[in-house]
């Protein structure tokens, strides 16, 4: 689905017309969700199932007919019920509500179920279980159609599942909804409408468009600031930071990066993030020793385990790159072990394999490396990484070096930055539990 160019007179014709919204996507069928509640394990995965389509079928009867929808299991569906908390303990709440929408189908909320919905997702979300986090956040967006936190969730984790033209249309639903939403909740209309802006355009940035990218996340930024938004300004830097570390010149990318931490609160959660995107700035550019301390600080401080995925290969290319053999090699095994275990950011992690072991001159290795990329971007439909994937084993078959270290042009700028980054890392704690941004 191609959106809507993201400029102020498609702002104020979205505030104009409120009502526009597209349509909720098709829900998708029983066999694909069986396919995607899988990976929880049988007993749990048949529990999820069932809860998914009885949410399913009560969201899309009308209310008046939903007294007697459901008959009741005996003592066999209390059972599962039971086995399944078991299993996922911190579901219980959810499963509450799952089992008293079939008790009293009359009497539920639409928030209630969307609330438990969302408890799903974020256990799915937090434990990788992509497809699983994706159906519930879906569900929850269509019990409570209008609330514009449910449609963004939704494009989230569609975005993260690669599902893209299902996350396109979250997204601009979630936009809508969000502007709509002001004559009810002012604070969440700007905060939900932000949030779809930047999200979409780091959907787009996944597809490879990274024009249409950039302006999502200027008029992002242009609604943070109007709005006093510091926070949510932050994090629009960040992701300027993140499309132009990737594609960008080193200048721009920097002041982003400077920007974004000025403005981040102290112990915000994407401090180890922050590190890590400045560091592959500079690991673009053959700055390596400046960012090694970065990267090893942000792969220590970061719970999540995608992204230790990320970071390591990040660090193994910049210990390549200062020709530290033992320590590419160490984080290369490292990256190797969570590539197993998550694929999410495999494509960029195996192509910062590949540029370390260029830099070694491991000409078989950086191929068999590259050659996976490729492979693991297609499957993900990451445009930018197998482009960059496909014009570095062109590199590899002519024997071209990765470059050597280079001097950075804005040294002093570079090392203050640094500097401080790894003083707030220092001080940084890990979030607590139910805190976002906590595994």
């Amino acid at each position: 689905m191609a959106p809507t160019p993201p400029n102020d007179r498609h702002a104020e014709r979205v505030n104009r017309k409120p009502h526009s919204l597209p349509a909720i996507p098709t829900a998708p069928t029983w066999t694909e969700e069986i396919a995607a509640l899988k990976d929880t394990g049988d007993d749990l995965a048949v529990s999820l199932w069932r809860a998914l389509r009885n949410v399913r079928i009560w969201a899309a009867t009308a209310p008046e007919k939903r007294k007697g929808l459901f008959a009741m299991g005996g003592r066999g569906s209390r059972d599962e019920v039971g086995y399944a908390c078991a299993r996922a303990p911190h579901l219980v709440e959810a499963f509450g509500t799952f089992s008293f929408l079939l008790r009293c189908p009359n009497q539920i909320t639409s928030s209630r179920v969307a609330d438990a919905c969302t408890q799903v997702y974020e256990w799915a979300e937090a434990r990788a279980l992509l497809h699983t986090g994706m159906h519930f956040a879906e569900a929850a967006a269509i019990v409570d159609p209008e609330h514009p936190t449910y449609a963004i969730n939704a494009g989230w984790m569609c975005r993260r599942a690669v599902v893209y033209d299902r996350a396109a249309i979250w997204y601009e639903r979630g936009y809508k909804l969000a502007v709509r939403f002001r004559h009810h909740d002012l604070s969440l209309s700007r905060k939900e409408s932000i949030r779809a802006l930047v999200e979409h355009g780091a959907l787009l940035k996944d597809q490879g468009r990274e024009d249409e990218a950039r302006e999502f996340y200027e008029l992002a930024a242009k609604r943070a600031a109007r709005f006093g938004r510091k926070r949510q300004a932050a994090v629009v830097l960040h992701y300027l930071l993140a499309l132009s570390a990737e594609v960008g010149g080193f200048e721009e990318s920097l002041d982003f990066a400077q920007q974004a931490f000025d403005l981040y609160p102290i112990q915000d959660r994407q401090i180890p993030a922050l590190a890590h995107d400045l560091a592959f700035l500079m690991v673009r550019f053959a700055y390596y020793s400046p960012a090694i301390t970065l990267l090893e600080l942000a792969v220590s401080r970061t719970y999540t385990p995608e992204l230790q995925t990320l970071y390591w290969g990040t660090l193994a290319r910049a210990a390549a790159g200062v020709r530290r053999r033992e320590r590419f090699e160490e984080a290369e095994q490292r990256t190797l072990h969570f590539i197993g275990l998550y694929e999410e950011y495999a494509p960029a992690a195996l192509v910062n394999l590949s540029e370390g072991a260029r830099s070694l001159a491991e000409w078989d290795l950086s191929e068999q490396y590259a050659g996976m990329a490729v492979e693991f971007a297609r499957a993900r439909e990451d445009v930018v990484v197998e482009r960059y994937a496909l014009d570095l084993l062109d590199k590899i078959a002519t024997r071209e070096l990765a470059a050597n270290e280079q001097q950075p042009p804005q040294a002093d700028q570079i090392r203050i930055l640094s500097r401080r980054l790894v003083a707030r890392l220092h001080k940084w704690k890990v979030p607590g539990p139910g805190e976002p941004g906590t595994p």
